[in-house]
């Protein structure tokens, strides 16, 4: 099976990395893990390779993704996706974190045996980019004395 992995950066290895919650996000100890992040699907892979600084929301089942920074979104930016097959890793070091990740343990790197590049826009194929606009209201205060003619 084909496992991949999204990245803003290009490499030659995939290394393992410690896994992180977000500002105020729950995610149990086991879900935190030091390894390499991979995914069987790679729109997914994209759309993580695409992310800006910041929180993100992608939202499977509405195909949607939301950044906490909108602003910072480079559709132009060139990112990523390595593709891994899985038969080339130990199945004991594989660990299905939930249906759209797969944690490799206890292998420092990984050497992909293909490296796609895409460009942060293509995303929007597969996913729609909420950019949400912030309200902004545009109240003008009248003086009591002040009287339409």
């Amino acid at each position: 099976m084909k496992l991949y992995h999204g990245s803003p950066n290009s490499f030659d290895t995939i290394r393992k990395s410690q896994a992180q919650a977000g500002d105020g996000i729950k995610v149990p100890d086991d879900e935190l893990l030091n390894a390499i992040y991979l995914t069987p699907n790679y729109e997914f892979a994209l759309a993580i390779a695409s992310m800006p600084k910041g929180a993100t929301d992608i939202d499977e089942a509405t195909r949607t993704i939301k950044f906490e920074n909108p602003e910072a979104f480079d559709p132009e930016k060139e990112v990523y996706v390595y593709e891994i097959d899985s038969e080339a890793i130990p199945k004991e070091n594989l660990k299905e974190v939930d249906e759209l990740q797969i944690a490799v343990l206890n292998i420092p790197e990984l050497k992909p045996s293909m490296k796609h590049i895409h460009k942060a826009g293509d995303v929007e194929k597969y996913y729609e980019i909420k950019r949400e606009v912030k309200e902004v209201k545009n109240e003008t205060k009248l003086s009591p004395e002040f009287k339409i003619k």
